[in-house]
């Protein structure tokens, strides 16, 4: 079983463009992130989660001083490295989700863009050999796009067969959602083209040889768009859902298949 813990960095005015990222870790790399991640923490005094918005002049960290945020940082970057099978990033701009995925109403944009980083995932597990499969996706409880994914769920399941599950849990009980938001909070600073400074240079260290960033191509979008449109509309389809009694009755019996463009 193999494992990828998601933290998203959502869309902004500035940058219409929703970033995912996430961590795939099998077992033991999973429990040795908690190892590490744990002792660094204690090492720099420090009791609550990491989320790099803590950072800022009204979070939690704003008193560490540029020294010991690089220090703390560089510790932790290296405990993902060292434990990570691969760090991946997605991306997806508001002109290519228009482009591929409107009209499915189960897909938000988010969860679009976390579809392309289910797509990426499939593609490390491969690298690392088929004996990785499962796969399971964990995310923050408080993720602001929770409502979308449960939303999505079934239809990305029916996507991705080899996927097990998608589930959330706690940043404050799995250190590995805090390494997440560390990486993702990176790669929107990339892609936004912001200087990285003030103490948090060592996040770079994460694209390093295992990290891998999913390139746009429209043949691959267009695919997996189809494929979910084919899914809803089988799931929409009444006579084709088992409810092919129920939709004659109410349509007086005139019964018309709809047909995919």
């Amino acid at each position: 079983m193999t494992t990828c813990y998601i933290d998203e960095s959502g869309t902004d005015s500035n940058l219409p463009i929703a970033v995912v990222a996430g961590l795939l870790l099998d077992h033991e790399g999973s429990f040795w992130l908690d190892v590490e991640w744990a002792k660094v923490k204690k090492r720099c005094g420090i009791d609550k989660p990491i989320h790099m918005r803590e950072f800022t002049p009204n979070g939690e960290f704003k008193d560490l001083n540029h020294d010991t945020r690089r220090a703390l940082l560089s510790d932790l970057v290296a405990a993902i490295n060292q434990n990570k099978l691969l760090s991946l990033a997605a991306t997806l701009t508001s002109k290519q989700y228009r482009q591929h995925f409107k009209g499915i109403t189960k897909l938000s944009m988010y969860a679009a863009c976390f579809t392309k980083l289910a797509l990426l995932s499939g593609i490390g597990i491969e690298k690392h050999g088929p004996h990785r499969w499962p796969l399971s996706f964990i995310l923050d409880d408080g993720n602001h796009y929770r409502s979308q994914i449960i939303e999505s769920k079934a239809i990305i399941l029916s996507t991705f067969p080899r996927v097990a599950d998608i589930t959330f849990d706690s940043d404050k009980q799995v250190n590995a959602l805090q390494a997440a938001d560390v990486l993702s909070w990176a790669v929107r600073r990339h892609l936004s083209g912001d200087s990285i400074a003030h103490g948090c240079e060592p996040v770079q260290n994460l694209f390093d040889e295992h990290h891998l960033n999913i390139t746009y191509e429209e043949e691959w979008m267009k695919g997996i768009a189809d494929k979910i449109r084919a899914l809803e509309f089988v799931d929409t389809d009444p006579i084709r859902n088992g409810h092919e009694d129920l939709y004659r009755s109410a349509t007086h019996g005139n019964v018309q298949r709809s047909r995919r463009k």
